[in-house]
């Protein structure tokens, strides 16, 4: 039997991402979920870190946790993973929705070009920066007219930094 919690696992994304991480899935989230130090935090309605790793030691990496946050939102985002980014805004501590990858996209940016209309809605919620542009000078609400995503163009419109 499957952990319960797979769709709302950050760590969950990074499987898809590194091939080397399939042993933790295999584990805990294919078996033994009750052992899973994640599963535990969860289920006591605890902040899960997203570098804790099922075993409960932490990921040693260079990168902070807010760039290591960010990375598992783009992911959550490009994979329309809803209640993964809604659990990364909630529990992840100093991350800032408005902070943009090496191409200069935005978590919105992203969204948009995944089509991702309630990830786009939910970040809106959250106040995130419509004005924002990327290396080629483009808002969220120009990748949308772009992608021709007209029920993101609407949504955009009404906000600042989208005009018709």
């Amino acid at each position: 039997m499957a952990c319960s919690h797979i769709e709302g696992c950050e760590l969950f994304v990074q499987f898809a991402l590194n091939p080397a991480l399939n042993i933790w899935q295999d584990k805990y989230c294919n078996g033994l979920y009750n052992d899973c130090a994640r599963y535990k935090m969860s289920g006591a309605h605890q902040p899960v870190p997203v570098t804790l790793l099922p075993n409960g030691k932490m990921i040693s990496s260079a990168r902070s946790q807010e760039q290591f946050a960010l990375t598992v939102l783009f992911n959550s985002i490009t994979k329309h993973r809803t209640r993964m980014v809604q659990s990364i805004i909630r529990h992840t501590q100093g991350i800032d929705l408005n902070e943009v990858n090496v191409e200069g996209t935005s978590a919105l940016m992203a969204a948009v070009e995944a089509n991702a209309e309630d990830i786009v809605k939910l970040l809106l919620e959250n106040n995130v920066k419509t004005d924002l542009k990327n290396m080629h000078g483009q808002t969220a609400y120009d990748l949308a007219v772009e992608h021709n995503h007209t029920n993101l163009i609407s949504l955009l419109a009404n906000k600042e930094g989208g005009s018709l």
